[in-house]
Parts: structure tokens; sequence; C-alpha cells
């Protein structure tokens, strides 16, 4: 238990009483290195180095995180006014696919009715999505 596992490293490593997130390890390799990353930062914020920081930036190499984001072909992205929230999300979007929206190959359109260049309609799902009528037959 981690009780014992404690009591045995003494002062040397106080890490099982820190409050850190538990790491799940799954089959895909993507989530593998999400794991590994969260041992290795646990580790770390234990060592002399690093005792006094909360988080460390640590990246892995080749990791999704690390690289440029981009359509594989244009995308207009429409967020539809009557969809609460859903505007704010595709401007997140934008942003954690490029600085550039045209460089990463992403518009995003708010006009009322269905654009005829819509390739995606963003459905941002929460307790007031339906609560506008237009929302309901827009997703039709």
């Amino acid at each position: 238990t981690s009780k014992l596992l404690s009591w045995r490293c003494g002062e040397r490593i106080n890490f099982f009483e820190r409050h850190r997130p538990h790491a799940v390890w799954m089959r895909a390799e993507e989530f593998q290195r999400v794991s590994l990353k969260t041992i290795v930062e646990a580790v770390l914020l234990c060592s002399p180095n690093y005792v006094n920081q909360t988080s460390l930036p640590l990246c892995v190499s080749g990791e999704l995180e690390s690289q440029s984001l981009a359509f594989s072909k244009p995308c207009t992205l429409w967020a539809s006014p009557a969809n609460a929230g859903s505007l704010d999300l595709a401007n997140e979007i934008a942003v954690a696919f490029a600085a550039d929206r045209e460089t990463a190959g992403l518009t995003i359109c708010t006009t009322d009715d269905r654009p005829a260049s819509a390739t995606h309609l963003l459905l941002y799902l929460n307790e007031d999505s339906f609560s506008d009528e237009r929302l309901a037959e827009q997703v039709k």
C-alpha cells in the first residue's frame, strides 16, 4: 500500500504523501506517453531540483501536443448563433490548430442559416443546447 511504501522510503521521497493524479496505463501509444509524462513529472517534482515547483512543462518527442495541427483539406466550421457557446469553442479550436487559421485550413462561419460552404457543424452540448428551437432544426 502507499502507506507502507511511504514508510519504507522515509524522508528521501515523500512522493506517496502528495496528491498527484493517478497514471492510468492504456494500450494506445499516445495514452501511454501521457501516463509516462505523469509518472516522470511526479517523480521529478519530488527531487531536490524541482521540489518547490508544482508542475513541469514536459514534452515527449513526437507527441501530438508538440506538433502543429492542420486539416488535411480546407474546413469551414459553422458555429450557429442558436448554439450558445459554440463560437467560443470554435475559437478555441482555431487557436489549438494554428495562430494563422488560413495555414491550418480552418474558416469559422457564424451565420444564422447554414452556409453552403460549411463542411462541419460545431454542436456544443450543454444544459441550454436546445433552448433555442432553431438549433433543433439546424441539427436535422
